[in-house]
């Protein structure tokens, strides 16, 4: 027969009255747990009539709560029915002893407390401290040290009982891939707030107290959320308790918010017993085995997940912060709780935060004193990821020197591998998504529904343009346990792109050279995937080419809203991509712009007929000759109308460190260069049929890029007699190089805020795999 429980502030006698959340809360029988509901709701009429003779036996007697109870004479007690005595005994026996085994508890405690001059909260991952502007701390970076400041003020603001801020107070979501961070902020902020007088513990579903079915289940979540705060706590006195016999506890299913705060108040006299602010690392355990239970009922999962946010909201200075990786995570906890939800994203390392991380480079490059040994090529596609960084510190104190990207594999690696494994065509799908410039549900919710399993293994970016965007983590698209997965023409673009980060020396140069084959794989990889898809011209010069100088307006250009394509070598009808290889990206010296320094006019002759050859057939042309300046890179654009003929859009990407000054004359001088040398004779568009040219300066440096107009008129009304029309464009902000060459890429930028020389020339024998 099902039991209950009735706790000792709950009148008897409300039993049969009380609502279907309050009955499943006092519901206590985990053999019952399946089958709570069904039972609270229809149970059959002998189980109400016998609670309805027991409540009324009790009522008779004067006997209305537990406490009573207890103090009702033994003599009083066996005047009740046997089988009513019996059933009421054994139940609050078993509720006694529970109670006297915390009450044991909290003596031991308490008793530890008292011998112990400083609490030590146990932390969620290792601490790396390093000596930043003389002092000893952690490195989390200027972004997460905002969210940090953001919930310690809320909490102050609680704490000074401002009623809006209790009223609006919101659940905070930590978001971010695996190894971004998220528990060493989780970390950080707890020992911030206990700063400020109200007590903050980090509790977590992983580690030394892993996830297990019991913490979703209907009747154990709350209880074993509460179990983990007060492990935490007892802890930190060196209980040194080990969490698989505490779990087993008989006290556990009594565990709620108060009888924490009565542990505190016993404990931690210091702190406010008003709240508490409980950090749960990797809650989303929690919430994706809700998600997945089948056998869970629409409206159980609020049920369950408000019996921890419920009572935490009670109580005027508490507050719960999760951690999570995607965002059906804080949703669900949305749907459960009226609260408002703040989502805290954990970015990647950007230019403007990258020197707050120069102690975690000055550390690595101790590790490798040794000429020629630092890998910075692992670096360069780290150095954006602080968790990467963080697990490549602690690998190197396991191991052996990491030196390649094959030998740091966090698990989010090798768990995207084995999903690739099963569905080897979603990295090209979930491409295609990406640089398909007509998706606009790229930009909204209805792409990350799409691909939410996908979203759960990769590095999220935060919101931009008030849209949720999330990209590969350029480490991932590197590695190669999951490269193997992509198509053949994506290895070939993602090899070539490793190959420009092992170059030797890693000086200004090579960075040069590493940004220029950032636009080259960016562009290839449009081309791979949106090759069978027309957008028009304006999109794309939006889409690639940064800000517009000239004309003011693309609408002034007649061409602007005519449709182009990306240029594909594969024949018509073919499903697969093609392979962009040879092909597709021309190596040689072939080049529109003329070479000035060269006298032999056999040579002129045939490096025209090849610029033309090269424009007529590729729809990329990557020129290896250093002799023409300003034209790094060519993409040439089909027009839909074919007697537009084609586009031609010429990138000159300039490296340049953060101490660089632009000189303002640079851009008018490289595109001078660039539409003089279209303008020479031989005409070295002869026979191409070009409609436009854009010429688009990239720089590395943030500057802001002006051109001089005026000086370029008469190149301009050249072109414009041949039928040409020119527009000048630059890239230079954190948002044109996202743009150019997309999120992914974006992120594996040359880093341009550190010394180009601390690295030294690696022998061949240890040249980088």
């Amino acid at each position: 027969m099902p039991t209950w429980r009735i706790a000792t502030n709950i009148p008897m006698t409300t039993w049969i009255v009380l609502n279907h959340e309050s009955k499943l809360q006092l519901f206590n029988d985990p053999r019952c747990a399946k089958s709570a509901v069904s039972y609270v709701d229809n149970a059959p009429q002998t189980m109400h009539a016998l609670q309805n003779n027991i409540l009324a036996l009790l009522n008779n007697i004067g006997v209305m709560t537990v406490s009573q109870w207890h103090a009702m004479p033994e003599e009083r007690r066996s005047q009740l029915p046997s089988d009513v005595l019996y059933l009421l005994r054994n139940r609050i026996q078993e509720r006694m002893e529970r109670e006297r085994e915390w009450s044991k508890f909290l003596e031991t405690v308490k008793t530890l407390a008292d011998g112990t001059e400083q609490v030590e909260f146990r932390k969620l991952t290792h601490h790396h401290h390093f000596n930043y502007h003389g002092k000893e701390t952690v490195i989390l970076g200027e972004d997460r040290m905002k969210h940090i400041e953001l919930v310690v003020s809320n909490i102050k603001a609680l704490q000074e009982a401002k009623e809006e801020a209790k009223e609006n107070h919101p659940i905070y979501c930590v978001v971010a891939a695996p190894r971004q961070g998220k528990s060493l902020l989780l970390d950080v902020l707890c020992s911030s707030i206990r700063y400020t007088g109200t007590l903050a513990v980090s509790i977590t579903y992983n580690s030394a107290t892993p996830y297990t079915e019991k913490d979703s289940s209907l009747l154990t979540c709350a209880p074993r959320f509460w179990a983990r705060v007060v492990y935490t706590i007892a802890n930190a006195f060196g209980a040194n308790l080990g969490w698989l016999s505490f779990q087993d506890s008989s006290f556990i299913s009594l565990l709620t918010l108060d009888r924490v705060l009565e542990l505190v108040k016993m404990c931690l006299p210091q702190y406010s017993t008003k709240g508490i602010v409980v950090a749960a690392d990797e809650f989303s355990e929690v919430l994706k085995c809700l998600r997945s239970n089948s056998e869970l009922q629409n409206d159980q999962i609020p049920l369950i997940l408000s019996s921890i946010t419920k009572p935490i909201y009670s109580h005027p200075c508490s507050a719960l912060i999760v951690s999570g990786f995607v965002v059906q995570d804080p949703q669900l906890l949305m749907t459960a709780s009226s609260r408002p939800l703040t989502m805290l994203w954990l970015n990647p390392a950007v230019q403007s935060t990258r020197e707050q991380y120069y102690p975690i480079l000055e550390e690595l490059k101790k590790r490798y004193p040794k000429a020629g040994t630092f890998p910075f090529a692992l670096y360069e596609w780290t150095k954006f990821s602080p968790g990467l960084l963080g697990l490549w510190l602690e690998m190197h104190k396991a191991t052996s020197p990491i030196l390649s990207i094959a030998q740091l594999n966090p698990p989010v690696v090798s768990t995207l591998a084995k999903k690739l494994e099963r569905q080897p065509s979603f990295f090209a799908q979930y491409w295609k998504e990406c640089f398909d410039l007509k998706t606009k549900d790229l930009l909204g919710l209805k792409c990350l529904r799409k691909y939410e399993q996908f979203y759960s293994l990769i590095h999220l970016v935060p919101p931009v343009n008030q849209y949720l965007l999330g990209f590969l983590n350029p480490f991932l698209v590197i590695h190669r346990s999951i490269r193997v997965n992509y198509s053949e023409a994506e290895r070939n673009v993602f090899q070539k792109l490793e190959s420009a980060f092992t170059t030797v020396p890693w000086d200004a140069h090579a960075k040069g050279d590493a940004l220029e084959m950032l636009v080259v794989s960016a562009l290839q990889l449009r081309q791979i995937h949106t090759h069978s898809s027309s957008f028009s011209f304006s999109e794309v010069l939006s889409a690639l080419c940064g800000v517009l100088h000239y004309p003011s307006h693309l609408s002034s250009l007649t061409i602007g809203t005519m449709g182009v394509k990306f240029r594909s070598t594969l024949a018509t009808g073919v499903e697969s991509f093609p392979c962009h290889d040879s092909s597709c990206v021309n190596k040689g010296e072939a080049k529109p712009t003329r070479n000035t320094f060269c006298d032999d006019k056999e040579r002129k002759e045939a490096r025209r007929i090849a610029a033309i050859g090269a424009i007529k057939s590729h729809g990329i042309i990557h020129p290896t000759s250093v002799m023409n300046k300003g034209c790094d890179i060519i993409l040439v654009l089909n027009f839909e109308d074919k007697s537009k003929g084609c586009a031609l859009i010429i990138f000159e990407a300039e490296y340049f460190s953060s101490t660089t000054v632009l000189d303002e004359s640079t851009p008018s001088t490289k595109a001078r260069m660039v539409l003089e040398g279209l303008l020479k004779n031989p005409n070295p568009l002869e026979g191409c049929n070009v409609s436009h040219v854009c010429f688009t300066l990239c720089v590395t440096n943030g500057a802001n890029v002006t051109y001089d107009v005026a000086s370029l008129d008469q190149c301009i009304k050249d072109l414009k007699d041949q039928g040409i029309s020119v527009s000048l464009h630059s890239v230079s902000t954190k948002e044109q190089w996202m743009s150019l060459l997309s999120p992914t890429l974006y992120f594996a930028l040359p880093d341009i805020d550190e010394d180009t020389n601390f690295t030294r020339p690696i022998n061949n024998s240890q040249r980088i795999q």
